[in-house]
């Protein structure tokens, strides 16, 4: 099934524009075709960057109520179980690390977001400030920091995967019924078609090992990431090709989780 999900062009923009990175460097054999891939390049990145002009707003707005949620005054009512209403809601929520782990990557994430966002004249040639590559510089540490505060989240849950409490919990089992059509065929008689209903269990969520997975998926999309504004930055100078290389291997990890997404 096709859709039209924002996620998943953005990523696709984001493929387009690491291996555009690395053409640049190791395809084009002549001028014209080092200005074609820089153009590509270039022009995706623009495009990416509209995608996700305002997207700070919603950084920050899940933020502050994730922090809102967790650090708010505790009720005095009670479930079915005993247990009060800031009881539950706290089981819900996680512990204190995920919790902090989470308001860090995206508040972080928001300050970049929003810093980038007055970048974006200068990168269309519009206009040429003098401030802006300094502040495209410095947004980019931010990005930084939300990338290894979302890495430092996916190993924190891989170990409570591993060793938490929910390690040696059962998982939660459900009943599914179906119908099955079963053809009897006895000696001399026609064929006769019945419909019997079967039972079987089946395990309710997704299974410890897709989880698993998910959460290394995530880790090395974060990685990989981190190469990007670390080689700009110049904490890591690794170069165009290993940079356009992580940035491509991110897209594709992003983008099939969103495909999964859009098309069950």
């Amino acid at each position: 099934m096709l859709s039209t999900c924002t996620a998943g062009i953005e990523k696709a923009l984001k493929l387009v524009q690491s291996f555009s990175q690395v053409a640049e460097v190791i395809v084009a054999s002549t001028p014209k075709e080092v200005a074609q891939w820089a153009t590509a390049k270039d022009q995706a990145n623009i495009a990416r960057r509209f995608f996700r002009l305002f997207k700070w707003i919603d950084c920050w707005t899940t933020s502050y109520n994730l922090f809102q949620a967790y650090t708010g005054p505790k009720q005095i009512a009670r479930d079915d179980k005993g247990r009060t209403i800031e009881q539950t809601r706290r089981e819900a929520d996680g512990d204190s690390v995920r919790v902090l782990l989470t308001i860090a990557k995206l508040s972080l994430l928001g300050i970049f977001l929003f810093m980038e966002m007055f970048c974006i004249a200068d990168a269309m040639h519009i206009t040429h400030n003098s401030w802006a590559p300094t502040l495209q510089i410095e947004s980019l540490k931010f990005w930084f920091w939300s990338l290894a505060a979302s890495a430092l989240l996916g190993l924190y849950e891989l170990f409570l995967l591993d060793f938490g409490p929910a390690a040696t919990a059962q998982t939660p089992m459900s009943e599914k019924t179906q119908q099955v059509k079963v053809t009897v065929k006895a000696d001399g008689k026609k064929e006769r078609s019945t419909l019997v209903e079967t039972t079987k269990t089946v395990p309710q969520g997704p299974s410890r090992a897709s989880r698993r997975q998910a959460i290394l998926k995530g880790i090395v999309a974060d990685v990989c990431d981190m190469l990007i504004p670390g080689d700009i930055v110049g904490w890591m100078p690794l170069g165009p090709v290993p940079v356009g290389i992580a940035g491509s291997i991110s897209a594709v990890l992003g983008g099939s989780d969103i495909w999964a997404r859009v098309n069950p």
